[in-house]
């Protein structure tokens, strides 16, 4: 055994050597020793930074949710180092906002700018880099190292080791160095990560190294001693000389940084007995005897190393021997031995840990090898050390322990201060003069692979300030069609939008394919107008035509509204034209009973209905049209020319019909409250002049470009209705002018806001309800699905889809989806564009005038950033009120004293009662036919039918509000006073103004009973009159 312990007294020493390396247990020594001067051609400044050095101001990060950061980040540095480029990272914080830096060193820097920036924009597309100018550099590394000018020596804290993953299956991944960042806020400090790139010869060489160690250290880990009486003479003393040798070349091959030189003489000599182990294949054996040897040798070596990391070594030796040896054996006869086997444990770990390093750089052979270190830097050692400990912390990872870690420091105070910061200042690792473990020339570095390096040098994860961090899903890159098709219009709506990107690369929409019908949905300021405005425009390009319906905010007539082409009609003569429609005309080609369902329709699906409500309506639409003449089942009129109903007509003929009904007494004052009264509604306030006889011609509004504003409605409900009515006459248009089936697209109407007409309803029924405003809304967008045979297309509106119906959006061919911040309202339209999860997520967080673009004949669906509008013509209207209301105060005037007076001219009167739209259709007919047939007496002028003059008059006074303004006084000449004020706003003061006063008082009579009382004490006021 004593045999044994003398050779591992003679091993220690080269095992010592090799624990030290393999532990870099120098690394904690490093602020004790001395550092390497930069050499004058590596310093760096203004005139020659741009011959080696680039650096990249990150402004924006771009991630891709479905790829893995740190895999794409490996091609990031593996490109880089293929060409033995050196990586940088800066970090620099002011203690409330950080700012970014990438960069790379090398001596073909413009090579490696140019794989930096391609790599990072294939891999992390989105992502934004700005290159800093050489004055910006300088001034910034300065900032850096120097920190502000009153404190010149800022402390320097370095961090070495090998990093490694925290969580090996990559489920999460904590170790972004927003985590550094968020540690420190409020911190000023900066940190400067360094990584050279080995070159694949220098990999081969340290493997070699490793390799050799393992080879020499393996003969040891296990050995068999043996014993017994026989002993023999042997030599131990030289084998383990060899063994020191061995182990210490190993160890310089794995160093990239050596420069040694050794001149020496070796003289030994050895007399007398000794004991010892002597090395074979099989084991140790033991042995003893007597020996003399005297040894004389001479050797000189030298050792070069640039900073390149390539070692070359040239060696010469001599050596002189002389060996004099007497030995004697004695043998017993009879013997006894036994056998120990023995494993030198620390062996074992050093081989297991080299097993671990060959993997590494295995690895590296693919993947690059870097010598890495980082450094922190800030005015004082407290925060310097802190900003490196949490840093050490956050990369070290379950595999670390392969290699020591350490941190060394270099405050103000230090002696080697200022040549480390001047070190760091050129972005290099500083060396270090040290004698141990057999090395001489080191750095602070360790070695890693491409992969650990990502860890090291990661980027943020999640945004901090002055860095943006954003997760962006994948759309396609560009529009790919299920089946090639002839396209023969295309509108130009936008460039391909990739990662938070424009890329030139166009979104064109098939034009045909719009009479399919588009949805176009997005929050308020998300670019939806915009879309709308650059979609019109396109189709102007080719000649079709276009109606918008706009129910808020009135924007489109003030930017299409100036251009000649462009018709626009709204609710409020001061602002726009009035839009006149009636929606009781219809076309020929129509038959009328086809026409009340439709509006009936129309109505269950603008105003809560129920029980028979519907059917009370109908009866009493269906008994308008027969007071002006028309047959029903055959939809013929009985007069020549034929007569629609209006709306005050029904208004008059609603109570009649619910009074004739069967119902209890509370049913029909129910009904009455809930018809009569919403009936009622639109034949007063704004609405009075809207929906009249004398409309629009439907050929101006339904084929040529027109604009109609209803955005100053108040109720949403009338909103609804106007729009309704508004696309039931366009429906009927289009199928009563029709000139063939599955035409291509020639027009387009754009609903606004469409859900005050196609509004979700629960599919629910009670006892009073069959869900009649669900079925009247199907109703409607199944006419919009079947309309495209017109060549009718449909572009609907809205920001939030859960308010339309779903049948809205299932029947759209286009989907336009701009921003949208509610999950229900991304599910709904997203799951109907075919979007995954990540897809849909990312709707939320599009930018404004980005929008997700899907087609049903399309691959994929696309992120478009749609082309501003930037010719808008704002719309210019002026209305003179006062010559209008003279105009209008003539016209009235005309008539009346053209009736009153029995002398009239035919032509000029009938010309002025064609244009009277307010007035009732049967009466208006009445008197026209009439006057052109110039009867003796007019029908209104004989006694009895002063209501129906009356009625005539109020066509062009208001008997409600004049009689509302006079019925203020206390007095009936106060009465008579203000009646005949108010009359001379309208007529003038007019000869007949007290028979024009008694027609509209019996008139208003008749349409309020409760106010007859107070006629008849006016009457017997004024002592004459018809009594009534």
């Amino acid at each position: 055994m004593n045999n044994l312990m003398t050779l591992e007294q003679q091993v220690e020493p080269a095992l010592n050597n090799a624990t030290k390396f393999m532990g870099k247990s120098y690394l904690h020594e490093l602020s004790n020793h001395k550092i390497v001067s930069v050499a004058k051609d590596m310093i760096y400044n203004e005139s020659n930074v741009g011959r080696y050095i680039r650096l990249f101001q990150i402004e924006k990060i771009v991630y891709d949710k479905n790829e893995d950061i740190n895999e794409k980040l490996v091609n990031v540095y593996n490109a880089l180092g293929n060409l033995n480029n050196s990586l940088i990272v800066i970090i620099d914080s002011n203690g409330s906002e950080v700012n970014f830096y990438l960069g790379t060193r090398s001596s073909q820097v413009s090579i490696a700018q140019e794989i930096m920036q391609k790599s990072m924009k294939g891999n992390f597309p989105g992502t934004k880099l700005n290159k800093l100018k050489n004055s910006n550099y300088t001034s910034l590394i300065n900032n850096v190292i120097s920190g502000n000018k009153e404190r010149l020596r800022r402390t320097v804290v370095s961090v070495s080791g090998i990093p490694a993953m925290k969580d090996t299956e990559k489920t999460t991944f904590v170790q972004g160095l927003e985590k550094l960042i968020n540690a420190m806020y409020g911190e000023k400090f900066s940190a400067i990560l360094i990584a050279d790139a080995v070159s694949v010869d220098q990999v081969s060489e340290i493997k070699q190294g490793y390799e050799n160690m393992y080879s020499t250290l393996s003969k040891f880990q296990k050995v068999e001693y043996t014993a017994g009486k026989n002993e023999s003479l042997a030599l131990a003393e030289g084998i383990s000389e060899g063994v020191t040798d061995s182990i210490n070349d190993s160890i310089g091959l794995t160093q990239s940084y050596t420069k040694s030189q050794t001149d020496g003489t070796n003289n030994s000599s050895t007399k007398g007995s000794s004991k010892g182990a002597s090395f074979t294949p099989l084991g140790i054996g033991g042995n003893a005897g007597n020996n003399k040897s005297e040894t004389f040798g001479l050797n000189h070596s030298k050792t070069f190393s640039d900073t390149g990391g390539t070692t070359k070594t040239t060696g010469t030796s001599k050596t002189t021997a002389q060996n004099v040896t007497n030995s004697s054996t004695t043998t017993e006869g009879s013997s006894q031995s036994f056998q120990v086997h023995i494993e030198d444990k620390r062996i074992t770990e050093l081989l297991e840990k080299i097993d671990l390093h060959l993997d590494r750089l295995n690895s590296a052979s693919d993947l690059g090898l870097w010598h890495y270190a980082a450094y922190f830097l800030a005015d004082d050692e407290q925060t310097a050390t802190v900003a490196a400990t949490n840093y050490q912390a956050i990369i070290r990872g379950t595999e670390s322990s392969i290699e020591g870690s350490a941190i060394n420091v270099w405050n103000s105070e230090h002696i080697n201060n200022l040549p480390v910061r001047e070190s760091l200042k050129q972005l290099q690792h500083p060396k270090f003069h040290i004698n141990q473990a057999g090395l001489d020339l080191v750095t602070g570095s360790t070695l890693v692979n491409t992969h650990e390096l990502t860890i090291a040098c990661s980027l943020p994860r999640k945004s901090i300030k002055g860095l943006p961090v954003v997760e962006m899903a994948e759309f396609g890159r560009g529009v790919s069609l299920l089946s090639e098709q002839k396209q023969m219009h295309v509108m130009d709506l936008g460039y391909i939008y990739h990662m938070g990107e424009t890329e030139q690369s166009p979104v064109q929409l098939d034009i045909n394919s719009l009479a399919m019908h588009t949805f176009v949905t997005g929050s308020t300021g998300s670019g939806k107008s915009n879309t709308i405005y650059r979609m019109l425009d396109e189709l102007m390009k080719v000649n079709i035509k276009f109606l918008v319906i706009e129910p808020a905010k009135g924007e489109y007539k003030n930017v299409f509204g100036g251009y000649q082409n462009v018709n626009v009609f709204g609710t409020n003569i001061r602002h726009t034209k009035l839009l006149k429609i009636n929606p009781f005309y219809f076309p020929e080609k129509i038959h009328v009973l086809e026409h009340i369902e439709r509006l009936i329709e129309i109505f269950n699906a603008c105003w809560p209905m129920y029980a028979a409500m519907p059917a009370v309506l109908k009866e009493a639409v269906e008994e308008v049209y027969r007071s002006c003449g028309w047959q029903l089942e055959t939809s013929m009129n009985f007069n020549r020319v034929a007569h629609y109903p209006t709306m005050k007509q029904l208004v008059e003929v609603l109570p009649r019909v619910i009074e004739k009904s069967g119902y209890s007494e509370e049913v029909k004052s129910n009904y009455i409250g809930a018809l009569v009264t919403r009936v009622k509604s639109l034949t007063t306030g704004l609405l009075s002049n809207v929906f009249v006889g004398d409309e629009v011609d439907n050929r101006l509004l339904f084929d040529e470009n027109c604009v109609i504003d209803l955005s100053l409605i108040g109720s949403a409900e009338t909103k609804s209705l106007v729009m309704g009515i508004i696309f039931m006459r366009l429906q009927e248009h289009r199928m009563a002018f029709a000139e063939a089936m599955n035409v291509p697209l020639k027009h387009v109407t754009v609903l606004e806001e469409a859900h005050h007409l196609l509004r979700r309803t629960l599919d629910v029924q009670s006892n009073e309800s069959a869900n009649l405003q669900g079925k009247s809304v199907e109703m409607i967008t199944n006419s919009i699905a079947e309309m495209r045979t017109y060549g009718e297309g449909f572009i609907i509106v809205d920001q939030s889809p859960s308010l339309l119906d779903s049948s809205a959006i299932r029947n759209t061919n286009t989907k336009i989806i701009l921003r949208l911040p509610d999950a229900t309202d991304r599910i709904l339209v997203g799951g109907a564009a075919g979007l995954n999860e990540q897809q849909l997520n990312e709707i939320a967080k599009l930018q404004t005038g980005v929008s997700v673009v899907y087609q049903n004949n399309w691959l994929d669906s696309v992120l478009c950033n749609v082309h501003e509008f930037k010719s808008p013509k704002p719309y210019s209207y002026s209305s003179d009120i006062k010559a209008q209301l003279r105009e209008r105060r003539e016209v009235a005037s005309f008539v009346l004293t053209s009736l009153l007076s029995k002398k009239y001219n035919s032509k000029l009167l009938i010309e002025a009662l064609n244009e009277n739209s307010k007035l009732n259709t049967m009466l208006k007919m009445q008197l026209l036919e009439e006057v052109a047939n110039n009867f003796s007496q007019l029908s209104v002028l004989k006694k009895g039918n002063e209501a129906m003059l009356g009625e005539v008059f109020n066509s062009y006074i208001s008997a409600e509000e004049i009689i509302a303004f006079a019925s203020t006084s206390y007095t009936f000449e106060d009465f008579d006073y203000k009646f005949n004020k108010a009359i001379a706003t309208y007529i003038g003061h007019h000869e007949f103004k007290e028979h024009i006063q008694e027609c509209l008082m019996i008139y208003y009579c008749k349409l309020n009973p409760s106010f007859r009382e107070y006629y008849l004490q006016w009457f017997e006021h004024k002592q004459g009159g018809v009594i009534i």
